[in-house]
Parts: structure tokens; sequence; C-alpha cells
């Protein structure tokens, strides 16, 4: 008998503090190991880079608290940091004078894909990494990765 499709999920709330973009990455790269996504060493760095961009910017840019949402289906491991701002995130090129402000740039040469979408209320970033083979059991249901830049 063949098993239903359930993508595997896990979803957290962050305050900032000065410990929080640290407790997304160690969640977010022990998930991964946890449900056995066939990342290398090196991706799952690329991962926790990701993570540590995206929950910072979140946290300092839109009122400090945040939703990160993890999900390993469709063949990917799929990261979305939800927020309360409306802005849309803003890709800074090499070349700007500013001395921060560069994260997305990271995330867009790492991740498979990234992209928002807006919500009532804030906003969607998000990030994906291909993983190969579609894990079965626990809870959600299918989620379409798309890139919207």
């Amino acid at each position: 008998m063949e098993r239903d499709y359930r993508p595997l999920r896990d979803e957290f709330h962050l305050t900032a503090n000065g410990d929080a973009v640290r407790r997304a990455r160690e969640r977010v790269v022990g998930l991964a190991r946890d449900w056995g996504t066939p990342l290398s060493e090196d991706t799952l760095d690329d991962l926790r880079l990701c993570v540590s961009e995206l929950v910072a910017n979140a946290l300092e840019h839109a009122g400090g608290e945040c939703r990160v949402s993890v999900v390993w289906g469709d063949e990917t491991l799929l990261v979305e940091v939800a927020d309360r701002s409306q802005r849309p995130p803003v890709m800074l090129s090499a070349g700007d004078e500013l001395p921060s402000g560069r994260g997305l740039v990271l995330v867009d040469a790492l991740a498979g894909g990234w992209g928002w979408r807006p919500l009532p209320g804030g906003k969607v970033v998000y990030f994906a990494f291909p993983v190969g083979a579609v894990p079965t059991g626990r809870r959600g249901g299918p989620v379409a990765v798309g890139q919207r830049r």
C-alpha cells in the first residue's frame, strides 16, 4: 500500500534578543539533519547563512519579531520568514557604499531560489534549497516553491 505524501514541517516564533538569530539557524539546520535531508556540510553552512540573513533582516527592519516556517517537500527544503512589515525586501548591489545590507545578495547566490509575497499585515520572504527525495509521514500539505524576485 502506498503512503500518503506529507511534507515534514516546523514553525516557530522569534522575538529580537541577543540569541534569536543563532537559535533560528541552529533549529533550521538541526531540522534538516533530523529529517535526513541529503544536504552536504557545505550546503548546511549555506543554509545556516541564509537563515541568519533573513531572520536578522526581519528582526531589525520589521518590528522585532518574526515567524519562521521550514518545510521539506516537493524536493526542496523551503524556509519562510514572515514579518509585520509590508515593505518589500531590497537587494543592494555590491557597489553600494553602505556598510551593511547585502544579505539578500548572499541568499541569491547560495539558495536555489528566493522570493517574497505580501500578506495581510506583513510579508513572507523565503528561499529554497533543492534536496532530492520527498519525505513521507507527519502533517502538512504540498508546497510549491516559485522564484519571485
